[in-house]
């Protein structure tokens, strides 16, 4: 509300009195002396009001100048502020965005000012401070959306602030208006006093013409400061004029960049209809033109991989969120996809990202939806193939840790595991416990073996089939489907051929290596056959003993043929145990073979890979205890594994013992109870129980992990052995038949056809 300073008009009282009569002089002094007192009554009247519109100029000037510029600052600094938040959303800075803050904060600090300084208009001042807030907060939040490319109604907001602006504009506008009006009235009453006066004063006499100086003094400064309020006031018409222009140019400049800018964006009105004002690159998005006023489902969700489930779910989720409350968007936005792969008209595929907007009014009802979509069909083929050469890259360097020798034999002998099951699927046409208990060793012993050699990508895929083998044999209900298990076989045959080719094509190692096929060769220690030669060569032929020494010894050379130390055959999965240690969360355990000058032969080599990657591997994990739990019993953190190797009764014996837990009867007793193994009221001597390790599907595992609780290690190992004339026991190491858990040593037998006693 405008408060008017108003000039006080004059006022007269006149008195007469009636003086008795007089002489003529007495009357003329009289006269006179009446007219000097009402010339100087009126004059001193006269100066007294001058002086007073004086003193209210100079207060107007005192009040209005200050207030004057700081509108003025402000207004400069409110086209700072537009300039820097143009610059921001064009730059993609955020900088200029603080810098606006700073400014913001001035103008703020003006209001403050201008309301202490003209207390009678504090009412406005704080509207005026307040919309001046209120752009602020405008400008801020849509500069950060758009820095954050939050996928907003870019335009409707810069279009909205556009608005705001204009109004506090106006309203600043008004404000400077109304205080120059109540200026130049209160100047003009002032001055029509002061000329009333003036005139009084001339009609009076030239005793007034002093006074009139002074009059015409005070109003020449009163033309002077109204010729500076007018001529600043045209240079503040000419600023706002061009700051207008400005703010009008940089509009246009904002909405040309948001219809240029390579992201589709538009919005959906009641009914799911396209609103006219989109985003230029939606049409180039979905290959159409005048895509105003279509169906949004039509338009975006036609063609798609998404299922009629889904699309029914989008539909009914945006016709519940448009005209409803803002919480109906917010419990409705996880029905609304975000990625979806469309056929074009052109025929080509792209895949599209969309974000979900809502735009509400100001009793937060959602009017619009606001949708942003991007094609990511470029990232997504980059990402692939990105993704196939990181694999490849991995699956190399897991072969470049394994020795070529080494490779060849794991590829070989799964190759093996693979055809067999593969005929087992197709020669069984029903359901057999013992047929799927084989298919489950294979796969179990190919993981195994993978997972020695650290070949983690082969892993995975062999572990998904372990697992389909597993829920078969263990479910009754589940049906025996030859092609489901051939098309999982073909995936394991697949991941081989892959490993295989880039083995012999990408990094040259094809073939078996050093060793070579051992059907074909034999291997030698080449001291050994030397030295066996140069006997051959020095022997004296008429000295009958020392021929017979010479052919001793080169019979035992021969004999060496074709064999390998133990040590070396196990080599490749005692270096795996520390690895596994660590998966366990235990201390990596030392590992010791006693070979007693035995070595074997090169046939029964990639049986006994598969038969210690077994049990190495479940000593390890069912075994050793924890550095915590050992160092508790008083041994020392790291677990040790003892091999021993012998000639026994004819027979190449293998004793396997750690110095873990022992075996856990009681657990493995009521294990066997509870899968059928053994009743209650069975009172099997501890030996017998023991035995029932090696039955098919038994395991003592508290849960199922890729190491262990699938009852498979030992019942492969026994099978194993089995095939090859052999066999696998528990012997306990103690005489405490009543201990729990006992002490024992894994005894591995098989014939002595398959060792040789080299020293």
């Amino acid at each position: 509300m405008n408060q008017r300073i108003q000039g006080q008009g004059p006022s007269e009282t006149q008195s007469s009195a009636t003086a008795p009569s007089a002489s003529p002089m007495r009357k003329i002094i009289t006269m006179v002396g009446i007219a000097i007192l009402v010339f100087l009554g009126v004059t001193t009247y006269s100066v007294q009001k001058s002086v007073e519109s004086s003193g209210q100029l100079s207060a107007i000037k005192d009040l209005y100048f200050p207030v004057l510029q700081k509108i003025e600052a402000n207004i400069v600094r409110l086209d700072k502020m537009e300039e820097l938040f143009m610059r921001s959303v064009m730059l993609g800075d955020h900088d200029p965005v603080d810098e606006a803050e700073d400014f913001f904060r001035q103008g703020d600090k003006a209001f403050d000012e201008m309301a202490q300084i003209y207390p009678e208009r504090q009412k406005q001042i704080v509207a005026l401070r307040s919309e001046f807030k209120q752009y602020n907060d405008l400008a801020v939040n849509t500069a950060e959306a758009f820095l954050a490319k939050k996928g907003g109604d870019i335009k409707a907001q810069t279009q909205h602030m556009n608005k705001v602006l204009g109004e506090l504009r106006d309203s600043i506008k008004r404000f400077r208006e109304a205080s120059y009006g109540n200026f130049v009235q209160t100047l003009g009453e002032s001055q029509k006093t002061v000329k009333l006066n003036l005139y009084m004063g001339i009609a009076l006499g030239v005793m007034n013409l002093c006074f009139m100086g002074v009059l015409v003094f005070f109003i020449r400064n009163n033309v002077n400061m109204m010729a500076v309020i007018a001529e600043q006031n045209a240079n503040l018409e000419k600023r706002v004029a061009e700051r207008t222009s400005q703010l009008r140019q940089k509009t246009n400049d904002i909405q040309a960049m948001l219809q240029n800018m390579p992201q589709g964006v538009v919005t959906v009105l009641p009914g799911g209809i396209v609103h006219p004002e989109y985003s230029a690159f939606m049409e180039t998005i979905f290959d159409v033109k005048e895509i105003a006023g279509k169906q949004l489902m039509d338009l975006v969700f036609s063609n798609t991989n998404l299922g009629s489930n889904d699309l029914s779910q989008i539909d009914a989720a945006v016709g519940s969120c448009i005209g409803e409350d803002l919480m109906n968007f917010e419990f409705n936005s996880h029905l609304l996809v975000t990625e979806l792969d469309k056929t074009m008209p052109s025929g080509s595929v792209k895949s599209l990202e969309l974000s979900w907007s809502p735009i509400c009014d100001d009793n937060d009802l959602v009017e619009k939806l606001m949708v942003c979509v991007r094609d990511v069909t470029e990232f997504k083929r980059l990402a692939s193939e990105a993704g196939a050469q990181k694999r490849e890259l991995d699956i190399i360097g897991e072969i470049l840790a394994v020795s070529q020798e080494k490779f060849q034999d794991f590829i070989e002998g799964s190759y093996k595991f693979v055809a067999e099951n593969e005929e087992i699927i197709r020669t069984t046409a029903h359901k057999d416990i013992d047929a799927i208990g084989l298919l489950f060793r294979n796969m179990h012993t190919i993981k195994g073996n993978a997972r020695t050699y650290g070949l983690l990508n082969m892993t995975n895929v062999v572990h998904e089939t372990e697992q389909a083998y597993d829920e078969l044999r263990k479910d009754p209900e589940m049906v025996w489907a030859p092609e489901l298990l051939l098309a999982q076989l073909a995936q394991v045959h697949a991941l081989l051929d892959e490993y295989h080719r880039i083995n012999d094509a990408k990094l040259g190692r094809k073939g078996p290596g050093r060793r070579g096929n051992v059907e074909r060769f034999v291997m030698a220690d080449k001291e050994q056959v030397a030295q066996a030669l140069d006997l051959v060569k020095v022997v004296d032929t008429n000295d009958v003993q020392a021929m017979k020494s010479a052919l001793a010894q080169v019979s035992r050379t021969l004999r060496l043929f074709g064999t390998e130390k133990i040590d070396h055959v196990l080599a490749g999965i005692i270096d795996s145990m520390p690895s596994l240690a660590k998966e366990l969360g235990k201390e990596p355990p030392q590992i010791t073979i006693a070979a007693n000058g035995i070595v074997v032969r090169n046939q029964i080599i990639g049986v006994l890979k598969n038969v210690f990657t077994h049990v190495f591997r479940n000593s390890v994990d069912h075994g050793l205890e924890t550095a915590e739990v050992r160092q508790s019993a008083g041994k020392s953190p790291a677990g040790h594994i003892e091999l021993i190797v012998e000639m026994v009764g004819g027979q190449l014996q293998l004793k396997l013992r750690d110095d873990g837990r022992g075996l856990a009867l009681g657990k493995i007793r009521q294990k066997a109870i509870d899968s059928g193994l053994l009743t209650n009221a069975d009172s099997a001597p501890p030996e017998a129980v023991a035995q029932l390790i090696f039955a098919s599907g038994f395991s003592t595992a508290d849960k199922v992990t890729e190491v262990s609780g699938r009852g498979v290690g030992m019942d492969a190992v026994k099978g194993f052995l089995a095939n090859e004339g052999g066999d696998v026991s528990i012997r306990f190491t103690d005489n405490n038949a009543a201990a729990d858990p006992r002490p024992f040593e894994l005894v591995i037998s098989l014939p002595d056809k398959f060792a040789v006693q080299s020293a």
